[in-house]
């Protein structure tokens, strides 16, 4: 079992190694987002897949689906990798790729393994649940659980073809992300939420998987998403930004609703789950990407930030709060 799982991290990693064309965001478009949940339409999609015999034999669907990416076709021609990687739980773990754009069916080379299967996809509705870190059976069995459990809250029907999507190597040790999909019965009419709802904030208060586990389980809260910014240059490294060179800090994109949480009560979590008044540093985490900031997009956001910070800074931290 061991052998195979090196096998298989070998060759996922090489797929990784070569420069991938990243189609997150360009296959589907977000209808709306519910609690920790985006609901999804995806685009007519051309998969090439492995099917393995059973579903203890996942490992060796990458080794035969890569080999047709990598040029065992007919024309011995290689197609451009793209991320993610779709592995399908509902039909013995078939995994499949997501062809390029500039391909159609009849253009795509002919596969020598029989065994490749190419298809069209066709558009469709999916909801979505996003977690970090490796994924392996037991998280993706749980992160099912929670995704039935939200859409059964919503009252959304689901058709149990549940999906993982996979979008790093093995070797990306920070910001990996993974997903769970499935196909579901959806209104768009009837579950239409107003876009006005929806806001984001950008907190910053040290290390941001640790704001992350904070505001991703506050009611009203969407989605977390941890970055860099605040700096100097696009799409920085975390050894770039961990120089204090590029002048990043690193930051939590807060999506929330309106509705449920207001931008001050969501300011009160992020004065108390930090301290503003250490510069350029949370405890024993010490450096300008450590600051403390608050990245806001309107003037109103601006005037409720500021409003705030001079109400606390006098009331509770005497005049010492550091916060960008």
């Amino acid at each position: 079992m061991k052998t195979i799982l090196i096998i298989f991290t070998v060759f996922i990693g090489i797929y990784y190694m070569v420069k991938t064309e990243d189609l997150e965001g360009e296959n589907y478009i977000v209808i709306q987002n519910i609690d920790n949940i985006e609901i999804r339409e995806y685009k007519q999609l051309i998969y090439a897949s492995y099917t393995p015999e059973n579903t203890n034999k996942r490992n060796n669907s990458f080794r035969n689906v890569a080999g047709y990416i990598f040029g065992d076709n007919e024309k011995n021609q290689k197609i451009d990798m793209t991320s993610p990687v779709v592995i399908k739980m509902h039909n013995k773990n078939e995994m499949a790729f997501i062809m390029p754009k500039k391909f159609t069916l009849n253009t795509l080379p002919k596969p020598r393994n029989k065994n490749i299967n190419i298809y069209h996809e066709p558009s469709n509705i999916k909801a979505c649940i996003t977690y970090s870190g490796y994924s392996n059976s037991m998280i993706e069995k749980r992160k099912i659980k929670e995704l039935k459990k939200q859409l059964s809250k919503h009252k959304i029907k689901h058709k149990n073809d549940f999906e993982v999507l996979i979008y790093n190597s093995p070797y990306d040790f920070i910001n990996r992300k993974n997903e769970i999909v499935v196909s579901i019965q959806y209104d768009k009419k009837q579950n239409k939420l107003e876009k006005s709802n929806i806001q984001k904030i950008y907190f910053g208060g040290g290390c941001f998987w640790c704001i992350e586990a904070i505001f991703e389980n506050v009611i009203g809260v969407i989605d977390v998403t941890s970055g860099y910014a605040g700096g100097e240059i696009k799409n920085p490294s975390y050894k770039e930004v961990s120089s204090g060179m590029t002048k990043h800090a690193e930051v939590c994109e807060i999506v929330y609703d309106s509705k449920k949480i207001s931008l001050q009560e969501l300011l009160k979590i992020f004065f108390v789950s930090h301290d503003p008044t250490t510069l350029n540093r949370q405890g024993n985490d010490i450096g300008s990407h450590y600051r403390s900031i608050i990245l806001y997009k309107s003037i109103n956001e601006k005037e409720i930030i500021n409003n705030y910070i001079q109400s606390i800074n006098s009331e509770i931290f005497d005049g010492k709060i550091t916060t960008e």
